[in-house]
């Protein structure tokens, strides 16, 4: 269970929807990931929220338009102190929306707005982490309305068509998390560029126990939380820039990630002119600079 901590006094909301239906415009899911830790459950009636776990690194956004009312940066796993409510939920956003609402997203790993700062429905707000009183990756997600009184954001956002932690956010992009039991060419692309950092690892398509132990060391090696689960913050460490003239398994990587999206290049390492091209009409395809550099962005829209 993940121990992040809530406040508030619950009133309620209008039952979950009978049948499935159309998001309303203007709200968001604000992650995706597992349901954990629920509202003001019997073992925990004092959990203003819901926990909604997933790798560290995985984006968080805001549910609606509205005003960064203030924000927490600096807190750590374990961090004994409060964020801008009560309980140890580390690293947070608090974001004002019209009507009196306002939303609460704690335990980030990083924070990517300021105080003050005007947010759209489905802006990045931050990265899930871990920090606080946190037993791992998760977002700790509250809604208020009034400013003091809770109410079930699972509910809130049901009654507007939206399924917490599974709905795609809007404007959601980035990453995949990939963790063991996945057999595809993800899984193949991740094992060689384990390689190519100096990681030990069978290249066969399958993460298995043996894919995820690698992970776990590269992730030590990093100084990032170790999962095994290959999500957004070790997808940017595992990677590195590349162009035509390099060599080895990051660029094997590269060419089954090009034949995945419809090239047929020979999976030999070497970044010649033929893997260039495709890097350029692969660009060209998804509206990007087509300059045949394969950075962050090429990389991401890639996987």
């Amino acid at each position: 269970m993940f121990t992040a901590l809530g406040v508030g006094i619950g009133i309620g909301a209008v039952g979950l929807p009978t049948a499935a239906s159309a998001a309303t415009p203007g709200w968001s899911n604000p992650t995706l990931g597992t349901l954990t830790s629920g509202y003001k459950t019997p073992s925990r009636p004092d959990h203003a929220g819901w926990d909604i776990a997933n790798s560290q690194g995985t984006p968080v956004y805001a549910i609606a338009a509205g005003t960064v009312r203030d924000i927490r940066t600096g807190s750590y796993p374990g961090d004994p102190t409060s964020g801008p409510l009560p309980g140890r939920t580390g690293n947070s956003v608090h974001i004002d929306h019209a009507d009196s609402y306002f939303s609460y997203y704690g335990h980030l790993h990083r924070v990517l707005v300021s105080d003050g700062q005007r947010v759209l429905a489905g802006q990045l707000i931050g990265l899930m982490g871990t920090t606080g009183n946190s037993t791992g990756p998760h977002l700790h997600f509250e809604v208020h309305r009034p400013r003091l009184t809770t109410t079930d954001p699972r509910t809130f956002l049901a009654n507007r068509g939206i399924s917490l932690g599974s709905t795609a956010p809007l404007g959601s992009t980035g990453w995949p998390s990939v963790s063991q039991g996945t057999t595809s060419w993800v899984a193949r692309v991740i094992q060689y560029l384990l390689r190519g950092r100096g990681i030990s690892v069978v290249v066969d398509g399958y993460f298995g126990s043996g894919t995820t132990t690698s992970v776990r060391t590269f992730q030590s090696s990093k100084g990032l939380y170790v999962d095994g689960v290959v999500g957004p913050i070790t997808w940017t460490a595992l990677i590195l820039p590349l162009q035509q003239g390099n060599s080895g398994d990051l660029v094997r990587g590269l060419q089954v990630a090009l034949n995945a999206r419809g090239a047929s290049l020979t999976v030999d390492g070497a970044f010649g002119s033929v893997t260039a091209t495709a890097v350029r009409n692969f660009q060209s395809s998804r509206g990007l600079a087509a300059d045949g550099v394969v950075g962050p962005v090429t990389w991401s829209t890639l996987i």
